[in-house]
Formats: structure tokens, C-alpha cells, sequence
């Protein structure tokens, strides 16, 4: 008896010693953004790809969640925003002097601060808007701005407010000169607990449902503006490929070990939730050649919902004409 319990004992052990190689197995993933990098892909660690999105179906996007009232732009497809301001001006907008306005962008380390947030100060300030949370519990938009839309097109751009009893947004746009004007409204609610945000094109004036269940990706793949060092006192804005993690994940980068040997213990930073840890310089531009090459001895780890960690680092990326980015994968626990 006692044999046969040791044999099952090593069985076992045998067996749970094949399993946990089977679960850190590394894989080979390959991510296409089709050519031209026009899509913007939600990938899963566990379920691979789960959708690819055109990019240029949306403009704006807007946050879900009641309390909250983040708005996105679509960088990555062109779009640019500009505060010309406040709501006073709407009748008075002209684009004189446009090649000197700054545009405004989001801030790509933090999922909650949109172009349209960037003058937040906090509490009751929403940066575009402010929060009656004595009264109305609406939330009042402060300023005009102006918009590039992801056709070319310019429009000028009041969003109006979000209605807390109805959670309804309330916007208009026009063109600069005030002809065209659209009022339009929606409301998010149908999604509250299911997305983080819904996208909006003004373009064909309707709802997109760009992101998927928020509870069903990891990563995103897509295109967005980040300003490029061009000399010792001087950068320039540019669009550049990079990778999201999810806003309930977080991550963590590692540098100067190889990847195949790389673990998260090896780092002396902690998990960070920054939407950018990963990013767009995981791959670097010759600036003679122009060749693309990935940067040496650098992974990431990302931390899962469950607390499942994953590493990736990244093998091949093919630039914009094919829109192919190779990593390779491995559950670490």
C-alpha cells in the first residue's frame, strides 16, 4: 500500500511539474494592423486577437463610467483638437493664425486624461467642463474649440454637457463659418460596466463601438502622437505605433537582461498602471538608414486581472507598409 501510494505521489508530482512547463511555455504571437497600420487591434493574452478596428470610423471618445468625463481624440487617425475659447466665442471662431495654435493631445500614460482633460485641476473640474454637484449634477461645458476630424474636414466643436439624471451627452459642431451646424445626443448607459469607453464619429454623426468588453483584452495596438526628440533643445510631434495595456492592468518593464532568461523579480521598479509602460520605443529608427531594428534585452510584464503575469518582448516589427509586429509570449505565473 504504502509503494503504491509513494508511485501516485510521484505521478503527481511528475504530472504538475509537466503542467507548469506546459502553462510558461513561451509562443510565438504575430499582431497585423493590416497595411498602412489602419487598424487598431485589441489582443488578449489568453484569447489572441479579439477584434481589429478600423481606425478612422471615430473621432471622439467618451468615457463610460457616470462619474467620470474623459474625451479622447483619435491621434491616430488625424484627428487634432484646439482650444479657441470659451462658450462666448462660438459665433466668433476663424481660424487666423492657425499654424501658431498648440494643439491639444491625450495623455497617453493615463486612460482618464483625454485631450479635453488636460486643464483639470481635480475634484469638480473636468478640464473641459465643470461638475454641478450641488445642483443640476450635470456636467457643464466651459469651452469652443476647434476640430480636425479624421476625414481633413475642420469643424468648430461645443461639448455642451453631460446630463447626470440621463447620462446624456449633448454636442454640436459646425463649420467654422456656422453653417452645418449638428446638435446631437447620446447616451452611454447601455454599456456601464461593459466598456471603459464609447467612440464617436462626427463624421457620420453616430455611436462606434470601437473597444470591446472592456474585460476581454490586455493590450492595444494602435497609433498615437508622441513628441520626438530632433536635436539637443528640440522635438516635434509624430505619429508613432505603440502598445496600450488595458486601464485595470498593470505592467512593468525590464531592461538590460535577455528576454528569454528575463524576470519581473529581476526589476527594481514596481507594476505601474501607466497605459504607455509598454509604448512605441520598444523599437528604434536608424536616423541615417532609417532602418527599423528592436531594442536589445527589454521585456514587459503585464499583470492580469486574476493576478495571472505574462511576459512579452518583441522579435520582428515590419514597419507601416505591412503592419506586422511579432512577440514572442510566456505565462509566468
Amino acid at each position: 500500500m504504502k509503494k503504491l501510494l509513494y508511485t501516485l505521489l510521484i505521478f503527481s508530482v511528475f504530472f504538475a511539474s509537466c503542467k507548469k512547463d506546459e502553462d510558461e511555455t513561451e509562443t510565438t504571437i504575430t499582431v497585423s494592423m493590416e497595411a498602412g497600420q489602419t487598424n487598431d487591434v485589441y489582443y488578449s493574452f489568453i484569447d489572441g486577437e479579439v477584434s481589429s478596428v478600423n481606425r478612422s470610423d471615430w473621432d471622439l471618445a467618451f468615457s463610460v463610467p457616470l462619474r467620470t468625463a474623459t474625451i479622447l481624440i483619435n491621434e491616430g487617425a488625424g484627428v487634432y483638437l484646439f482650444m479657441v475659447g470659451d462658450t462666448t466665442t462660438w459665433e466668433s471662431v476663424d481660424t487666423t493664425g492657425m499654424a501658431s495654435w498648440l494643439p491639444l493631445y491625450n495623455d497617453k500614460s493615463d486612460w482618464m486624461r483625454g485631450a479635453f482633460n488636460l486643464d483639470a485641476d481635480g475634484g469638480f473640474d473636468f478640464g473641459w467642463a465643470i461638475y454641478d454637484h450641488a445642483n443640476t449634477h450635470n456636467v457643464w461645458g466651459l469651452y469652443v474649440y476647434v476640430i480636425k476630424l479624421s476625414n481633413g474636414s475642420y469643424k468648430k466643436l461645443f461639448i455642451r454637457k453631460r446630463i447626470g439624471s440621463t447620462d446624456t451627452y449633448v454636442l454640436r459642431w459646425a463649420d467654422i463659418d456656422g453653417s452645418n451646424q449638428i446638435d446631437a445626443t447620446f447616451s452611454p448607459a447601455a454599456y456601464a460596466g461593459a466598456k471603459h469607453f464609447i467612440h464617436y464619429s462626427l463624421v457620420d454623426e453616430d455611436i462606434v463601438e470601437a473597444e470591446p468588453d472592456n474585460d476581454t483584452w490586455d493590450l492595444l495596438f494602435t497609433r498615437y502622437i508622441e513628441k520626438i526628440p530632433t536635436g539637443p533643445d528640440s522635438e516635434m510631434d509624430y505619429p508613432v505605433m505603440g502598445v496600450l495595456i488595458n486601464k485595470d492592468l498593470e505592467a512593468l518593464k525590464l531592461t538590460g537582461i535577455d528576454p528569454a532568461v528575463a524576470h519581473y523579480s529581476d526589476a527594481s521598479g514596481s507594476f505601474t498602471n501607466q497605459a504607455d509602460i509598454i509604448g512605441w520605443d520598444w523599437k528604434i529608427q536608424d536616423p541615417v538608414t532609417h532602418e527599423i531594428s528592436i531594442a536589445e534585452n527589454t521585456s514587459y510584464f503585464v499583470k492580469l486581472l486574476n493576478d495571472e503575469i505574462y511576459k512579452i518582448y518583441f522579435t520582428e516589427y515590419t514597419g507601416v507598409a505591412t503592419g506586422s509586429i511579432t512577440i514572442r509570449q510566456k505565462k509566468i505565473e
